[in-house]
């Protein structure tokens, strides 16, 4: 096979999923290191690759606007970036996403070849019909991570280790090491409360039982992390910790690796900071019920999953007819879970 001088990874959302095609760009870039490695981003979402090394350029677009208003100026804007993409004559076009509008942008980029997903595993069915080489379903369920390798080594790059370097700027390093200092933490646990969806959220009544249990038998405090719009989580969840509620770090999503990377566990549901957890190799509990912990969890055999096994278990729901039933997981079960994993660290 032909070692290309030039690839383009287009994989625009979401921040959990751009984390997870990370490891398959680590295995690009260690395979190819004289090659050009350029990623085509949603714009909102560009600011978590400024944390990657040995990209050459991202390109931020904006795709949401030609859903909820077309027009010529959005069509235009769109133009711009693909006139970029054709200009660089990229060797391989490569498809994370599997969507009909990310195979349209390998296409469009002129790519000399287009590489994605086969029919049983993109999201839009059309998608696989862009691609010239696709990789096949594995026989057993897989990690997305690994599903994603399989698309770097369909490019000729050598099987990577699930693993995904970040660096964020030294000022969001000094950010949370001027926080932690103030509050006196040198040992304490996160907990993360949000999702994307409803369904993957664990109740923050519950989340508020766990720091008390944390806190009284292992002496452990306990910080809640919230992003945008999260404040009512930690509020309700401080409400459950009347002695010594849990500390509130409402910080900006790349300030999360150096608070991870100092943390005795991260825990968490199916949600960008706890795929970035993972990232980081931060010990993790993590709490699900509507995803599967094969498809979705944790990266490492070290980390702690705690689900309810229902006969609808894994339905990918984002709403559910039985109250969210499978998210009916008791504080003491993840405690246990929590001891388990503080256990395995040392």
């Amino acid at each position: 096979m032909k070692i290309p001088g030039s690839i383009l990874i287009v994989r625009l959302s979401s921040l959990g999923d751009i984390i997870h095609a990370l490891p398959a760009f680590h295995a690009l870039r260690a395979s190819f290191p004289d090659a050009r490695i350029d990623w085509v981003v949603e714009r909102k979402l560009a600011f978590l690759l400024s944390a990657v090394q040995g990209i050459d350029e991202v390109i931020p677009i904006d795709t949401r606007d030609l859903r909820s208003y077309p027009s010529r100026a959005s069509w235009r804007r769109l133009w711009q970036p693909i006139r970029l993409l054709r200009a660089r004559r990229y060797d391989i076009a490569i498809d994370f996403q599997g969507l009909l509008k990310t195979a349209f942008l390998c296409l469009a980029s002129g790519a000399h070849e287009r590489i994605g997903f086969s029919r049983d595993l993109v999201r839009e069915r059309p998608a696989h019909w862009f691609y010239h080489r696709t990789a096949s379903k594995p026989s057993s369920e897989a990690h997305v991570a690994r599903l994603n390798m399989l698309l770097s080594e369909a490019a000729g790059a050598a099987h990577g280790e699930l693993c995904a370097h970040l660096h964020p700027k030294a000022e969001d390093v000094e950010a949370i090491e001027i926080r932690l200092r103030r509050e006196q933490l040198s040992e304490f646990i996160v907990i993360n409360p949000g999702g994307g969806w409803p369904t993957k959220r664990w109740p923050p009544a519950r989340y508020g039982d766990l720091a008390v249990q944390i806190q009284k038998r292992l002496g452990i405090r306990s910080v809640v992390a919230t992003g945008p719009g999260e404040e009512t989580m930690y509020e309700e969840i401080a409400r459950h910790c009347k002695e010594t509620p849990p500390i509130h770090f409402p910080v900006p999503f790349l300030q999360l690796v150096p608070l991870f990377m100092k943390a005795r566990v991260v825990i968490g549901g199916d949600t960008g900071p706890m795929h970035l957890a993972c990232a980081v190799a931060a010990p993790v509990v993590a709490v699900m019920g509507p995803t599967s912990p094969v498809r979705n969890g944790p990266w490492s055999e070290r980390d702690e999953v705690v689900v309810r096994r229902l006969p609808c278990s894994f339905c990918y729901g984002r709403s559910c007819p039985t109250n969210n039933e499978c998210m009916d997981i008791s504080a003491d079960e993840v405690y246990e879970a929590v001891v388990r994993r503080l256990e395995k660290a040392r």
